[in-house]
């Protein structure tokens, strides 16, 4: 019992490692999982290792390579145009949810938190914080609606979402002004959120971002 404990354990953490390699794009998209060498840098066994990329891959992580094992996916510009609009309709479900009447006060403390790393990251020209910061926020936005199937959805889409920006933040930081005014769009849109005013949100959800032209715009 004690040996399957230690196992799960394993491919927990191995899972929550190859899983952050991934998002701050130190696999990057496209690259090949190398079984051998990602074990010995993580220090487990690769049978754990091996179990870790399977469950990667039931999350749309990674894709398996018939005879070759798995690689990290590389979204297209179309696939993530489709990921962003799909994002935009399951946040305005749960906006509906949030604002419907008798819904009761949200929580939107951890929402204010995340708004707050969001903030410091735009001061310090920190782009990748600002991406985990802006994801937070988001995915807090969506479990204050108290949906978890809504919930667990969206978190899977913002993941494959992120690896398109890790791309981004790799290449090139967005500057100081950019990040600002995305703030400022995300402040916008949460404090029409604390009114429950369901047209306010609507407008500032809109003025917030509908469509990416570009994966760097993916920060909106």
């Amino acid at each position: 019992m004690n040996d399957m404990i230690v196992q799960e354990s394993l491919v927990s953490l191995a899972a929550s490692s190859v899983e952050k390699m991934i998002l701050t794009g130190v696999l990057t998209p496209g690259q090949r999982i190398t079984e051998p060498g990602l074990a010995e840098q993580l220090g487990i066994s690769r049978p754990p290792l091996r179990e870790a990329l399977r469950v990667l891959a039931g999350h749309g992580l990674l894709e398996q390579v018939p005879r070759r094992g798995y690689r990290v996916i590389d979204p297209s510009d179309e696939d993530l145009d489709e990921i962003f609009t799909l994002r935009h309709a399951l946040e305005s479900f749960a906006f509906d949810l949030v604002a419907a009447p008798g819904a009761g006060v949200a929580d939107l403390g951890p929402v204010d938190g995340a708004l707050g790393r969001m903030h410091d990251a735009a001061r310090g020209g920190d782009a990748a914080e600002f991406a985990a910061a802006n994801r937070a926020f988001h995915l807090e936005m969506v479990r204050a609606a108290g949906h978890s199937r809504l919930t667990d959805t969206y978190e899977r889409l913002l993941t494959q979402m992120q690896i398109g920006m890790a791309r981004d933040i790799q290449g090139e930081a967005e500057t100081r002004g950019e990040l600002t005014s995305a703030y400022e769009r995300h402040a916008a849109l949460l404090e029409a959120l604390r009114t429950g005013d369901r047209e306010r949100i609507r407008v500032a959800h809109h003025a917030h971002g509908s469509r990416p032209v570009t994966c760097s715009q993916l920060t909106a």
